[in-house]
């Protein structure tokens, strides 16, 4: 008998269940969401068509802004070969790259600016976003057709007023949704909550940076790094609302030029430095409010220069390798506060298990953070806020 032939089949039945098991869990969490919230005066499925519906911001010429990208891009791309595995693409990422991001990684390779221009003003539905903006896949098939299906607009809603509601909590309800409003970038969906449209990761970016701008009165330092900054997001709230400080964006090279998009579209009159164009040092960091950089240029940073670290999801989808240097890193160059959301379950290894303690960090808190928990009860994602010894 070939055993091997009938681990296929058995294998097939596990996968089947497993998705069977993950489909009712959602119906679940569908029933009780709309309990929840129909009520709500938020609660519009008439208005979700619209909340995806085209909304591109005027034109404007942005070569001159694309091309500074696509140049520091390349430099980016080519001191990246010289690095350690660390900061090169691994794990979680590498299919994302084989099978979404081959466009935009060729007109940034080659500064094919009008291809970028018009792959950038559609980023939110655009495959150079996957993994950094939003709600999940196949938006295009669920979202972007002549009608939505019913159970598609109640996740939307569910969604939407789940993190709306955990942000109000978090905030001590100290802010009005007109404080969540952000420039229309990118051709962005959203949801509209008290009459405002929102873009994707509102409730979020906005929360963790009210705490840090919180955390930031007690450490003395007005350096804020972030890790794996996606479009930006986060880093649009943190330079919005907290003006004295500089703003360190740490990521891969391709999503650090989409996130210097957004940024430097957000802030046209801030200065902004790029890969290639400043020596990373405490004097030219003190010259701008906001510095984007592939990843390896964290070991150029000052041992206790910076205020907060933050990084949220990214930690737990690298190798155990890749977190351990990446946590040594952190803990060199943070004087303060160390935050960060990951996974205490589904990843290779736990967000538990990073090891921050161990270099000289205290655990100050451990909570669910509770923004996926909307549709998903289950949800492994834990907010941790480390403190320097």
């Amino acid at each position: 008998m070939n055993y091997k032939t009938l681990l296929k089949p058995r294998k097939l039945i596990a996968v089947l269940k497993q998705r069977l098991a993950i489909r009712a869990a959602l119906n679940r969490s569908i029933k009780l969401g709309v309990v929840r919230f129909r009520s709500d005066p938020n609660w519009r499925p008439d208005l979700v068509p619209g909340n995806f519906a085209p909304r591109k911001s005027p034109p404007q010429d942005d070569s001159a802004l694309l091309k500074r990208i696509s140049v520091a891009y390349q430099k980016a791309k080519l001191a990246q070969r010289s690095a350690s595995e660390t900061y090169n693409v691994s794990n979680e990422w590498i299919h994302i790259y084989e099978r979404k991001l081959g466009p935009v990684m060729k007109a940034l390779s080659e500064g094919d600016i009008p291809e970028l221009d018009r792959i950038y003003s559609n980023f939110f539905r655009d495959s150079c976003s996957t993994g950094l903006a939003g709600l999940p896949s196949n938006l295009e098939k669920k979202y972007y057709g002549p009608r939505i299906r019913n159970r598609y607009v109640k996740i939307a809603l569910i969604e939407a007023l789940h993190r709306f509601d955990l942000w109000k909590q978090r905030t001590a309800n100290a802010y009005t949704v007109k404080d969540l409003v952000s420039p229309i970038i990118g051709n962005p969906y959203g949801a509209t909550i008290d009459g405002e449209f929102l873009r994707p990761g509102f409730d979020y970016h906005h929360a963790y940076a009210h705490e840090i701008k919180q955390l930031l009165a007690s450490t003395g330092k007005y350096l804020i790094a972030e890790l794996g900054g996606g479009f930006g997001g986060l880093g649009y709230y943190i330079v919005r609302d907290i003006p004295e400080m500089t703003y360190i964006d740490l990521d891969l090279p391709e999503a650090t030029a989409l996130a210097s998009y957004y940024l430097m579209k957000a802030f046209p009159d801030l200065p902004v430095a790029l890969y290639g164009e400043i020596e990373l040092n405490q004097e030219t960091l003190n010259k701008y409010r906001i510095v984007m950089m592939p990843s390896f240029e964290i070991t150029k940073l000052a041992n206790k220069s910076v205020g907060i670290t933050f990084n949220s999801y990214s930690l737990a989808e690298m190798s155990p390798s890749t977190i351990e240097e990446y946590v040594a890193e952190i803990t060199r160059i943070t004087s303060g506060y160390f935050l960060h959301i990951n996974h205490s379950r589904n990843s290779v290894v736990s967000a538990d298990n990073f090891g921050v303690e161990d270099r000289g960090f205290q655990l100050i808190r451990r909570r669910l953070a509770g923004w996926t928990v909307g549709l998903n009860p289950d949800s492994d994602e834990f907010e941790y806020l480390y403190k320097a010894n």
